[in-house]
């Protein structure tokens, strides 16, 4: 709206004004151009509120978004523990089969023999077969004969004991170990 012109219009040409006409005009515009303060004030607080609204609408959002973040982040350290945990469960399994398996291989000291074993090289199978290892168990035989008894673990590696006593035990005229020490020492 504009007065000058609203002015200029209900001025006349010999300078007079029309007061009257120039208040009707004014007071049918104004309404359709102009709001009142209580009009304005409220539709402020109005904005205000939507904007209050709007804002923690978004940092809601915000949260909503960061709740899906870590839950991805939860479930994804979930995965790698459980695989983690696979992995480890299956290299214990391998390791107890073959450390069973060097102990029925007639071994003498399994622990020993299974720090050789190159692990890389045994596969334990579907039906719990473990393939790789008779190879290297082999070669360990060749090598390293004295970790072995002799024909197996039935081998000549056990004392056989007799019904009458342990041979060389120091019965029946032998004499004892701490004997033959006081003999020589002289006493």
């Amino acid at each position: 709206m504009d007065i000058k012109a609203i002015i200029a219009k209900h001025t006349k040409e010999d300078g007079s004004f029309d007061s009257e006409a120039f208040a009707t005009e004014i007071n049918a515009t104004i309404p359709k151009e102009f709001v009142s303060k209580e009009q304005y004030s409220k539709k402020t607080e109005e904005v205000d509120k939507l904007t209050a609204d709007l804002e923690s609408a978004q940092k809601s959002n915000l949260s909503t978004e960061e709740l899906q973040k870590q839950l991805e982040k939860a479930v994804n350290d979930a995965k790698e523990r459980e695989t983690q945990f696979n992995a480890d469960l299956a290299s214990m399994q391998k390791t107890n089969a073959v450390k069973l398996a060097l102990k029925d291989s007639g071994t003498v000291n399994s622990d020993l023999l299974f720090g050789q074993v190159n692990m890389d090289n045994v596969i334990i199978q579907d039906d719990g077969k473990i393939s790789g290892l008779d190879d290297q168990v082999a070669t360990f035989k060749e090598s390293m004969p004295y970790l072995f008894q002799e024909g197996g673990a039935a081998g000549k590696g056990k004392p056989t004991i007799v019904p009458s006593g342990n041979p060389n035990s120091g019965g029946a005229g032998e004499k004892t170990l701490v004997q033959k020490i006081q003999e020589r020492l002289g006493e």
